[in-house]
């Protein structure tokens, strides 16, 4: 009897132990699947964040290079390297800032391409491998993201590519240039795509060490085991939080910056067109101020740039001393262009910021270059009654007032009201 009892609770100890390690395994197996996703995700959260801010900067240094086409002095094409006063074209520019920053033996990687590269960039401008290839063939207006896990020089990595879409200005380009290896693109034409790279890093031997040492454990201390078991899970939640907190933190900082001048660390046009819709929507009583500096290529011409960006901050830190500090929203919206939005204002109240706005920028002093007097001109706008009004019809009324203001010799302010048709 003693020895069946004895029997039988040996063989309860192997069961349960049995059952302890097996629920080890499972637990591990299962942390091991949750590591992979959650850094699948954080790769790819952070690929299409970095995505849409290289996309937002090419298109950015498109717009603002596009006119300098015209310029006789100044050209704008691929093969930029060692001619004085030639820029790259956008298309260069992705290319060459995407090469800059890849780091293959890391596993990162930023590649944009073209299913038609120009014969000068054949050999890199083009896909390199199946994936290129198959995003190209995936890539639709409808569907304009394509990714996958995939291994790159021996790295397990998340790739994720997004959609380049024809221009307006891309076409014209493209249809009309001698060495363009298509010529009948459209507006909305997939051109090619960005490739972007991102390394998951999972240690799978660490992780197969940890699997086999507790395997062991759990034959031999079963209700040590059990500890290990509920330790494990603690930690699996504990490194989730901390992969969702660095995902919410990178991709709060890659929003910022999507958003802010780089320059002078105010809003850029993106986030300006995305405050105006916002406050259309609100049907909030606003005034918008259009102010540009005056004859500012003749400080860049004769300073040159680096003097023309430190009178750039320095307009910005003074007109932003004159405004109030909650309400009010300022944005670098071109070269050297800015807006202002001033919510619930009146016109009394408008008078007294626009005044203050020109003295200013007029008692600008520019250290070492004392003899450089820096006037704005000033157009503005008061919208109180909505009435199916728009935000560009609205802006455009500022503009008008702006262009006004130059017209009548510059280093003043020229408001104009609102009228509803």
């Amino acid at each position: 009897m003693i020895n069946k009892i004895k029997t039988t609770q040996i063989k309860t100890a192997a069961v349960f132990s049995f059952i302890f390690m097996l629920l080890s395994l499972i637990s591990f197996f299962m942390l091991q699947n949750f590591q992979h996703s959650v850094a699948t995700t954080l790769a790819s959260r952070t690929a299409e964040v970095l995505a849409t801010t290289i996309n937002q900067a090419r298109i950015s240094y498109s717009a603002h290079t596009t006119p300098l086409d015209l310029h006789p002095d100044i050209t704008v094409e691929a093969l930029y390297h060692g001619k004085p006063l030639s820029l790259p074209n956008p298309t260069t520019f992705a290319i060459e800032l995407g090469e800059a920053v890849t780091r293959s033996s890391a596993g990162f990687m930023l590649h944009t391409y073209s299913q038609y590269p120009f014969k000068n960039r054949e050999n890199i401008g083009g896909p390199q491998d199946s994936f290129q290839h198959d995003a190209l063939s995936q890539l639709t207006t409808s569907s304009p993201t394509f990714e996958r896990v995939e291994e790159l020089n021996g790295i397990q990595v998340s790739r994720y590519a997004e959609a380049i879409f024809m221009t307006k200005s891309c076409v014209t380009c493209h249809n009309n240039h001698p060495d363009s290896p298509k010529k009948d693109w459209r507006v909305g034409d997939v051109r090619g795509a960005i490739d972007i790279a991102i390394p998951l890093n999972i240690d799978e031997k660490d992780l197969s060490g940890t699997m086999r040492y507790s395997y062991v454990i759990f034959i031999s201390f079963s209700i040590i085991s059990l500890s290990c078991i509920f330790i494990t899970l603690k930690r699996a939640l504990s490194l989730s939080q901390e992969l969702e907190h660095k995902v919410k933190e990178r991709t709060s900082v890659l929003n910022e910056i999507a958003h802010t001048d780089s320059l002078t660390l105010i809003a850029n046009h993106r986030s300006y067109v995305e405050f105006c819709d916002k406050i259309i929507q609100q049907q909030t009583p606003f005034s918008v101020i259009i102010y540009d500096l005056d004859y500012f290529k003749k400080i860049n011409d004769k300073y040159g740039h680096d003097v023309g960006d430190e009178c750039l901050i320095a307009v910005v830190n003074a007109v932003s001393s004159a405004l109030r500090k909650d309400d009010d929203f300022h944005a670098r919206i071109g070269g050297e262009e800015f807006a202002i939005i001033l919510t619930n204002t009146s016109m009394l109240e408008l008078d007294v910021i626009a005044k203050r706005v020109l003295k200013c920028v007029k008692d600008i002093n520019i250290p070492q270059h004392n003899d450089i007097k820096i006037t704005c001109s000033m157009g503005s706008t008061l919208i109180t009654k909505f009435d199916g009004a728009t935000i560009k019809d609205i802006i455009k009324v500022a503009d008008n007032a702006l262009y006004e203001a130059k017209k009548l010799g510059r280093d003043r302010w020229v408001h104009k009201h609102y009228n509803i048709n």
